[in-house]
């Protein structure tokens, strides 16, 4: 469960990133008068990289469950990494 929420606390951080690129990357190509092919390959490779980074996100969750749930059944203690520490 703590695992979990830690992921979704860093895609949320890496989604607000994301936007404010995304925002920035469109206001100055509308503001430059950019075409709107220029745009559109501007906004299709964000949607790749979002995309890819959803998809790396998705992988590394279900190695990591995976690899906690055979230290759980071999009797083992097993700390997720990358996790955030909220409750002592």
């Amino acid at each position: 469960m703590n695992f979990q929420f830690s992921l979704t606390i860093y895609t949320l951080v890496i989604i607000a990133i994301s936007l404010v690129i995304v925002l920035t990357t469109f206001g100055r190509a509308v503001t430059i008068n950019g075409s709107s092919n220029e745009i559109k390959n501007t906004l299709d490779s964000l949607l790749i990289v979002l995309m890819s980074l959803i998809i790396f996100k998705l992988v590394l969750q279900s190695f990591v469950v995976t690899f906690a749930a055979i230290k759980a059944y071999k009797g083992e203690y097993y700390r997720y990494p990358l996790t955030i520490r909220v409750l002592r």
